[in-house]
């Protein structure tokens, strides 16, 4: 194995498979003659890692060194074949390949390793071209007269730089008095146990974004993470994604224990999408709670049982009475849309502007400007296009915008 990593690196070295000699010219000797010339070949030589790796994984179990060698040999074949597959695995990637069952699973996680490798390679050639682009620019045309002031981006400015660092510490600052003075809402990270591991990436992922959000938000949240596990997948990820949530000064509460020990049990309310109450609007005086969970797989209403164990209240955004959805959409929201829709229904109470973060593409009105698009190349005809999508829809001759107005008409009579 050894022996084909080198060979192969040679040819990446020289593709057109000559090795170039290094010649080395000896002295001439006193009679004007030399001795010749010495040819000498030189291969570069890979560290091989795999005996330190093995080692730290699997302390001295054979069966885990076993499955561990197998997958070794596996990428490298992947490699050799020329298929998608890092150069470089960390050992938490290798213990990622260990515990996946399927090699259409374990292929598939080192394509996305490929092209997470690539994309920063990418990024590293475009930075680089960019530095030489900037370093081959022409200089600016002399200068009229010697004390003439320059303006521009690198030279004198007429505006002050804000930078980004600034901006950084103004959002911490906002998020900063929201934990003095704000309102709180929690998110339950207690689903780990039945996400996967893509899954509790992605849900970092989602709350990664609701941070975000939330601090640039004018009236933002005092989020509190619950039921967190310090040492799960998702902490993990959260934890590369913000470097700085560790600090001390970091505007995030994050706790290991639940809800129920931090916050009154009568001012909680569960917001679900599979309980039959609807939230008509938003009350300051309530602790609202968001299930993080990724459910691509798993797609029990586990955040019911969870309301339902735990005794408290329960409700579900009212979508249906704002929103004509597409056919087979699910209205199942990341937290990523909840905690955005929260916030601007907080500060102005209007349902139709709140529920603008749902993604476009699982409403009705995204597949009807589809259609008509696809009209334009095809031989149907308006009526019949419709026709097919009152068959998926309870439209009725209703338009979208009457809907609306007789739902929020409903809504208000139900206050």
């Amino acid at each position: 194995m050894h022996c084909i990593r080198s060979i192969i690196s040679i040819l990446k070295c020289n593709p057109t498979g000559r090795i170039k000699p290094k010649i080395n010219i000896l002295n001439y000797t006193n009679n004007n003659s030399y001795t010749g010339y010495i040819y000498r070949c030189y291969s570069k030589i890979n560290e091989d890692h795999s005996d330190d790796i093995v080692n730290e994984l699997c302390n001295g179990d054979p069966e885990k060194e076993k499955m561990l060698r197998i997958l070794m040999l596996e990428v490298e074949v992947m490699r050799q074949d020329g298929r998608c597959a890092p150069n470089n695995l960390q050992n938490k990637h290798w213990q990622q390949l260990m515990q996946l069952e399927t090699r259409n699973q374990r292929t598939k996680y080192l394509l996305y390793l490929w092209k997470t490798e690539k994309s920063k390679e990418n990024q590293k050639a475009k930075k680089e071209a960019r530095r030489k682009e900037l370093e081959e620019m022409k200089p600016e045309a002399n200068k009229e007269y010697s004390d003439d002031i320059t303006y521009g981006i690198c030279d004198t400015s007429l505006f002050l730089r804000i930078r980004d660092q600034s901006i950084n510490n103004f959002d911490n600052y906002r998020t900063l008095q929201a934990q003095l003075h704000g309102l709180p809402i929690v998110i339950d990270c207690s689903y780990e146990d039945y996400m996967v591991y893509r899954e509790a990436v992605n849900a970092a992922k989602q709350m990664t974004f609701v941070f975000g959000d939330n601090r640039i938000h004018r009236d933002p949240f005092d989020i509190h993470l619950c039921n967190v596990t310090r040492e799960g997948s998702f902490m993990k990820q959260l934890e590369k994604n913000i470097p700085s949530i560790k600090e001390s000064w970091f505007p995030l509460n994050i706790h290991t224990k639940s809800y129920l020990d931090i916050f009154p049990k009568n001012k909680l309310v569960y917001l679900t999408p599979h309980c039959r109450e609807e939230l008509t609007k938003f009350d300051y005086d309530t602790v609202y709670i968001i299930g993080c969970m990724v459910d691509k797989v798993n797609n029990e209403p586990l955040s019911l049982a969870k309301a339902k164990r735990d005794g408290i209240k329960m409700a579900r955004l009212p979508l249906d009475r704002y929103l004509e959805w597409a056919p087979g959409a699910k209205k199942n929201l990341n937290i990523n849309h909840m905690v955005p829709i929260l916030l601007d229904l907080k500060s102005t109470g209007n349902w139709e502007f709140a529920l603008r973060h749902i993604p476009r593409r699982k409403l009705m009105e995204t597949k009807i400007l589809a259609m008509q698009n696809i009209l334009k190349n095809t031989r149907l005809s308006n009526d019949e296009v419709f026709k097919n999508l009152k068959r998926y829809s309870n439209l009725k001759g209703v338009s979208l915008k009457n809907r609306r107005s007789n739902s929020r008409k409903s809504l208000y009579d139900d206050e």
